[in-house]
């Protein structure tokens, strides 16, 4: 699994787009009122290029603001290097420039942006190659499993019936809300899923552990496949460890941890379901490798929620993955989504299916960004 070509970077641009409208998930630490994205596109000395995308969902001007960053601190030292592996390029830019993100306070900015450029990478790569990522990979399989994530409790009754007729099993509801009607909301759920169907949980870091322990304790009677974010990603091991005991639920996180190390100390700590996100941290390089350190006995499900350039890295590290591995994909209007690359996004028998063409993921339509550029 190598790549063969010398390729120098010579251009980087950048799409901060914002599409108003949609709907907005229901969540515990706030809504989205605007959907943004930042996408950016590397160049080569020759002209080809790949795409990738910067996680930048919250603040609302966050992808404003990451891409000054790229432009004014991570794009002078891309132009001129040369490299062969994706990986090359990460590892040069933490040595130059860890300690100035740690000295302004922005060292998971600094992840975000070193993510959505390893996936780029990736995508410059294989085109250069002229090989998809499933051929490169060598992967049997052409499509990735896809999860409902983020059902807004208004829409149950619409969205449970509709995904299920595309094929999908497996649905994940928001929780964690502070007036305490979360075993109300996981029973009103519940309802909808006949045998042979999966739910799962997302409180997003609103619980302390008393609060998870109760909590996921009222729950356990639904059945459900796991819950994620239960307390704090920053919470000690000792926190997720006694909350693990207390309960039969599988917990579930990552889309807030950083680095392989981390990953796995949860893991140890009793967090089987492990949730990197491709626009957070690590792109596909890092995904690939944490995929290969997997603990025996946990899973690694990719968390996405952002636009088709992110979502179809996610879902193509999905099928490398492989196994028991299903990827997040948002129920919620987002033309971001649906939209931004044509008809991509397709859910037929639970599955999507992944790109025959060269690359890693599809080119966004220009008359779409131009229409949603944010100056």
């Amino acid at each position: 699994m190598d790549f063969n070509n010398d390729i120098t970077l010579a251009k980087v641009e950048l799409y901060p787009l914002q599409v108003d409208g949609g709907v907005s998930p229901n969540m515990a630490l706030g809504s989205m009122p605007v959907r943004p994205a930042l996408l950016l596109r590397v160049f080569d000395s020759d002209g080809c290029y790949g795409w990738g995308e910067i996680w930048a969902n919250f603040p609302p001007r966050a992808h404003v603001h990451k891409a000054h960053i790229v432009e004014d601190v991570i794009t002078p030292k891309l132009l001129g290097l040369t490299f062969v592996e994706p990986r090359e390029v990460v590892q040069s830019l933490r040595a130059q420039l860890s300690v100035y993100f740690l000295h302004v306070g922005q060292s998971q900015v600094f992840e975000h942006i070193l993510a959505g450029l390893d996936t780029a990478l990736w995508d410059l790569a294989l085109r250069k190659a002229e090989q998809s990522f499933v051929d490169f990979m060598g992967l049997s399989q052409t499509t990735a499993k896809a999860y409902a994530s983020s059902i807004n409790t208004c829409d149950l009754n619409r969205l449970v019936p509709h995904h299920m007729n595309l094929g999908q099993a497996h649905f994940k509801v928001k929780i964690g809300f502070l007036n305490d009607d979360d075993r109300a909301l996981v029973e009103q759920a519940a309802s909808l899923f006949p045998d042979g169907t999966h739910m799962m949980v997302d409180s997003n870091q609103m619980w302390d552990l008393d609060r998870a322990k109760k909590s996921l304790q009222s729950l356990e009677q639904y059945n459900l496949l796991f819950a994620e974010e239960s307390l704090p990603a920053n919470a000690s091991l000792k926190d997720w460890e006694e909350l693990a005991r207390s309960t039969t639920i599988k917990l579930a996180g990552g889309e807030n941890i950083y680095g392989i190390d981390n990953f796995l100390s949860m893991a140890n700590a009793g967090m089987q379901i492990l949730q990197p996100d491709v626009a957070k941290w690590g792109g596909v390089t890092g995904t690939l490798d944490l995929a290969e350190k997997l603990p025996q006995g946990h899973l690694l499900w990719p968390h996405f929620m952002g636009s088709a350039v992110g979502q179809m890295a996610a879902l193509s590290l999905t099928a490398a993955i492989g196994g028991d591995s299903v990827c997040e994909m948002d129920v919620n209007d987002n033309i971001l989504r649906t939209e931004l690359c044509g008809s991509v996004m397709n859910i037929e028998n639970g599955v999507v299916a992944l790109l025959d063409n060269t690359g890693l993921v599809i080119e966004p339509l220009q008359q779409f960004l131009k229409a949603h550029a944010v100056a």
